[in-house]
């Protein structure tokens, strides 16, 4: 009875699509798997109608919502969006405007850099509407500039490096009123990767429902943390992969189906 509730498919940055997304996890013995692509909702129909084909299976509308604050990255998960919702569309195109001005101001900065790179380049990496720095990343391997994805954030997309560009327009606060207004449940995603942990108080103060417990950036100190945050400020707690196709890591983590039960429970109540 274990779960997947964070993964992403070619509609963001990962590198399968929804179907072979399901497919695997129902081999995997998983009982729920969440679709939470970046800031796109492309990949959750086609998941939905692929799990049609298994018996005791369960696709979760979801979105993972980038955000910048305080200096830093801050992601906001939804789950059980409306993602059918008129208000949740038409700000998620909002925020792919948004994306691609990101990639117009880092393709700017690479050419500062002497390197040669275009839009066009890089928009027909991403399957959807969701372009990313991964997709520049992917440019950057094909022109040789570098040799690994993880070689073109070390030294050109990652904060802090020559080419980095921060998606300042989208605060988590801004980001948690989206997923709640799609009438979602709002879970800060990976909060053992935020540097300044004022930023988890802050969120847990300003109405975050749930936070993710479980993730493969956490160890086992950062899992019973993270727990004991939950329970002392009674939210949910949820926890998944943050599978993007290579490595397979879908359903690493041991996350127990009560979590999608307490989820459930509470969107009953919204």
């Amino acid at each position: 009875m274990r779960v997947d509730l964070h993964i992403h498919t070619i509609y963001s940055d990962g590198t399968l699509t929804p179907e072979q997304i399901v497919d695997k996890a129902f081999s995997l013995k998983l009982r729920a798997i969440a679709i939470t692509d970046h800031d796109t909702i492309e990949g959750i129909e086609p998941a939905l109608n692929r799990a049609k084909e298994y018996s005791f299976f369960e696709v979760i509308p979801g979105i993972e919502i980038n955000s910048f604050y305080l200096d830093e990255e801050v992601h906001i998960l939804g789950y059980y969006i409306d993602w059918k919702s008129s208000f949740l569309r038409l700000t998620l195109k909002e925020l792919q405007e948004e994306r691609i001005e990101r990639i117009k101001r880092i393709i700017e900065k690479l050419k500062k850099l002497g390197i040669e790179i275009n839009f066009e380049d890089i928009s027909v990496k991403a399957s959807g509407t969701s372009i990313g720095r991964p997709h520049v990343a992917i440019a950057l391997v094909e022109k040789k500039v570098v040799s690994s994805i993880e070689e073109a954030f070390e030294f050109y997309l990652d904060k802090g490096k020559p080419a980095y560009v921060p998606r300042e327009k989208i605060t988590p606060y801004y980001a948690v009123d989206i997923v709640k207004k799609s009438r979602g449940i709002a879970v800060l995603a990976h909060p053992g990767k935020v540097k300044n942990q004022s930023i988890v108080k802050s969120l847990i103060n300003y109405g975050i429902q749930g936070i993710e417990v479980y993730h493969k950036d956490h160890d086992e100190e950062k899992v019973q943390y993270y727990k004991s945050i939950a329970a002392k400020y009674r939210l949910l707690m949820t926890g998944g992969s943050d599978c993007h196709g290579k490595p397979l890591i879908m359903g690493s983590q041991p996350v127990p189906y009560e979590y999608v039960v307490q989820l459930k429970q509470l969107k009953k109540h919204i």
